[in-house]
C-alpha cells in the first residue's frame, strides 16, 4: 500500500505523537509498504500558531498533487478540508481517509473544563478562541467526516458514539507500540528458567509533575507508605521541573528517600528502572501512554488509575492493579498489597511482561495493515442500487 501520514508537529523519534508516527511508519515500511510522512518540517517560512492554522490547507495541496496514495492517515485536525471535500463530492473514492487520535481533542476539552471548574488548572483567554474554539471544531470535524476515526481507548470510543453521534462502524480502537529495546528485555526475562526472587521495595513514577499526571495524589500516598515501610524508595523520572520544586510537593520526612530526574534519555530508561519494582501511574487523563508499557517490559508492576488510556492494556489483578483516579488512599493500599505479597507481585510481573510483548511495533503494524486492507476492500465493494 501507498500510505500518507500527516502530523502537525516537527518529527522526532523521542517525542510523543511524532515519535509514534515515525516508528509506525518504519514498521510498515519493513512490511513492504511505501509510507510518506508529511509534517511541520515540510512547511517552510511559517512558524508558530500560523503554521498550525495553515497546515490543513497545506496538507490539502499535497494530497491534490498526489493521487497515488491508497491511505490518508492524518492526525486530528489535519484532514478536515480533505474529508469535507470527499464527503461533499465523493472525491478520490479510491483513497481511504483516516483521522487518527493522539489524544482526542473533544475528550481532552471536556476533561480540561472539568479541571478548570474545580480550580485544578487555569484557562487563558486564548483557549476560548482557538484551542477551545476553532481548533476544537477542526479536530472534531476531521473525525466526523473521515472514513475511519481511529481512537486510542474505550473512553474516546464511547464519547465519539454517545456524545458526537458517530456511527459505530466508523469508530476503531487502535494501539501504539514500544521499541524493540523494551520487548527484547521482556522476552529475555520470560525465557529465563528461574523465577525472580526479588522483594518489591522501590517505586517509580514516570511523567511530568503536574495535575494531569496525578503527582499530588502520589505525594499524598507516599507519606503513609514511607512511614510503614522503612526500606521503600521512590524515583521520579521526567518531571519537567527542578528537583527542588518536585521534592517540595512531598512530605518533608519522605524527601531523603526520593530521587528526582527532571529529564532522561528514553534509551536509558531500562537502566534507570532496573532497581525499581512497582510503577505508580496515578494519571487523571491519558490517551495511550507508552511509559507504563515500557516499565512493564522492564519488570515493574503498574499501579494505575482507572481511566481509558490505561485500561487499554492494564487488567486489574492480572498484569497490574487499577485504582480510582485521584484516590491517594486507594493508591497507597494497592502499592502496599504488592509490598506485602512478593509472590503476588511476581505473578503480576510475569503477566505484565507478557502484555508488553504484544505491543511491539511489528505487532502494532500488523494490526494497522489488516485494518487498512479491510477498510479499502469495503470502499472498493460495489454500492447497492
Amino acid at each position: 500500500m501507498n500510505i500518507l501520514f500527516t502530523i502537525h508537529h516537527n518529527l522526532s523519534r523521542n517525542a510523543g505523537a511524532p515519535g509514534v508516527t515515525v516508528k509506525l511508519a518504519e514498521a510498515l515500511r519493513a512490511r513492504g509498504h511505501d509510507v510518506r510522512i508529511f509534517s511541520h518540517d515540510d512547511v517552510k517560512g511559517i512558524g508558530g500558531i500560523g503554521r498550525t492554522m495553515l497546515f490543513p490547507w497545506i496538507v490539502l495541496g499535497h494530497v491534490l498533487a498526489h493521487p497515488e496514495y491508497d491511505v490518508l492517515d492524518m492526525s486530528s485536525g489535519d484532514g478536515w478540508l480533505i474529508n469535507l471535500a470527499r464527503r461533499a463530492s465523493g472525491w478520490r473514492r479510491h483513497q481511504l481517509s483516516v483521522t487518527r487520535s493522539h489524544g482526542m481533542e473533544p475528550v481532552v476539552h471536556e476533561a480540561f473544563l472539568d479541571a478548570w471548574r474545580t480550580g485544578n488548572v487555569e484557562k487563558s483567554w486564548k483557549y476560548r478562541f482557538y484551542y477551545g474554539g476553532l481548533r476544537l471544531w477542526e479536530c472534531t470535524k476531521s473525525f466526523e467526516w473521515a472514513d475511519v476515526a481511529m481512537l486510542l481507548n474505550d473512553t474516546e470510543c464511547t464519547f465519539a458514539v454517545s456524545k458526537l453521534r458517530f456511527s459505530e462502524t466508523r469508530v476503531v480502537k487502535i494501539d501504539n507500540g514500544i521499541d524493540e529495546t523494551f520487548t527484547s528485555i521482556a522476552r529475555t526475562a520470560l525465557n529465563e528458567a528461574k523465577a525472580e526472587a526479588a522483594v518489591p521495595l522501590n517505586l517509580a513514577f514516570i511523567g511530568r509533575a503536574n495535575y494531569w499526571k496525578g503527582i499530588d495524589t502520589l505525594a499524598t500516598a507516599v507519606g503513609p507508605l514511607f512511614e510503614r515501610n522503612r526500606g521503600v524508595t521512590l524515583t521520579l523520572l521526567g518531571t519537567g521541573e527542578s528537583a527542588e520544586q518536585t521534592l517540595a510537593r512531598f512530605p518533608e520526612s519522605a524527601r531523603e528517600r526520593i530521587t528526582v530526574m527532571p529529564a532522561y534519555d528514553n534509551a536509558k530508561l531500562p537502566e534507570l528502572l532496573a532497581p525499581c519494582h512497582i510503577l505508580a501511574f496515578p494519571s487523571i487523563y491519558e490517551g495511550f501512554p507508552l511509559s507504563p508499557l515500557e516499565a512493564m517490559a522492564c519488570g515493574l508492576v503498574p499501579v494505575v488509575s482507572n481511566i481509558g488510556g490505561l485500561r487499554a492494556y492494564v487488567r486489574n489483578g492480572d498484569n497490574g492493579v487499577i485504582v480510582p483516579p485521584g484516590d491517594a488512599t486507594a493508591l497507597g493500599a494497592a502499592i502496599q498489597s504488592l509490598l506485602d505479597d512478593p509472590a503476588y507481585w511476581a505473578v503480576l510481573q510475569r503477566r505484565a511482561r507478557e502484555t508488553a510483548l504484544d505491543y511491539s511495533w511489528a505487532n502494532v503494524a500488523d494490526r494497522f495493515e489488516l485494518l487498512y486492507a479491510s477498510r479499502l476492500r469495503r470502499r472498493a465493494a460495489p454500492v447497492a442500487a
